[in-house]
């Protein structure tokens, strides 16, 4: 059964492929080990080649974002 990422959780995996320190609670870790994408071991959080593949694509995809307090014009 595939899982999908949430674009935060996306944006937290991109994250921990570059090194960067990032604050994980238990429940977003569990869910992401159960995705697949990451191993929670003795030594801490060490991504998967699968999570690795998921970080690395289009970035673009998952970015949509409104501004706020813009409206759109009615013609």
């Amino acid at each position: 059964m595939a899982r999908t990422l949430s674009p935060l959780e996306l944006d937290i995996l991109r994250k921990l492929v570059n090194g960067e320190a990032v604050s994980v609670s238990s429940e977003l870790r569990l869910r992401m080990e159960m995705a697949g994408v990451l191993r929670d071991g003795a030594r801490g959080i060490a991504v998967t080649e699968a999570g690795k593949r998921l970080a690395q694509q289009s970035v673009a995809a998952n970015r949509g974002r409104r501004l706020a307090f813009q409206r759109r014009q009615i013609s």
